[in-house]
């Protein structure tokens, strides 16, 4: 179904975590994410479907909304896409999320 493209992260090859650190942040997440270049890249990086980008790009008037949908995906898919995900805002103006997530999901 997905095809990921990922890169070690840190030395980070597992992200049992991964959703428990989504959840613990999701109220900050969601208003602090930009979903919709967070989701065009991680289209690109086939971490999710056409089908997915297309419903969070539809929320570009409801930012929130749209973290919402794109958290919810990334908490139901396997850790290959938190992966990307945590690629995805290394490597974008987001740095700042990817290192709370780091931090606050890989303290052990």
């Amino acid at each position: 179904m997905y095809s990921v493209n990922v890169i070690n992260i840190g030395g980070i090859r597992g992200c049992t975590a991964s959703s428990g650190v989504l959840r613990a942040l999701y109220s900050w997440l969601t208003t602090m994410l930009d979903a919709r270049i967070v989701a065009a890249h991680m289209y690109q990086r086939n971490a999710l479907t056409l089908k997915e980008l297309q419903s969070i790009q539809s929320l570009k008037d409801r930012p929130v909304e749209a973290a919402e949908t794109l958290l919810n995906i990334i908490m139901e898919q396997p850790d290959a896409v938190y992966l990307c995900f945590l690629d995805v805002l290394k490597h974008t103006e987001q740095r700042h999320i990817y290192q709370r997530l780091l931090e606050d999901g890989y303290q052990g």
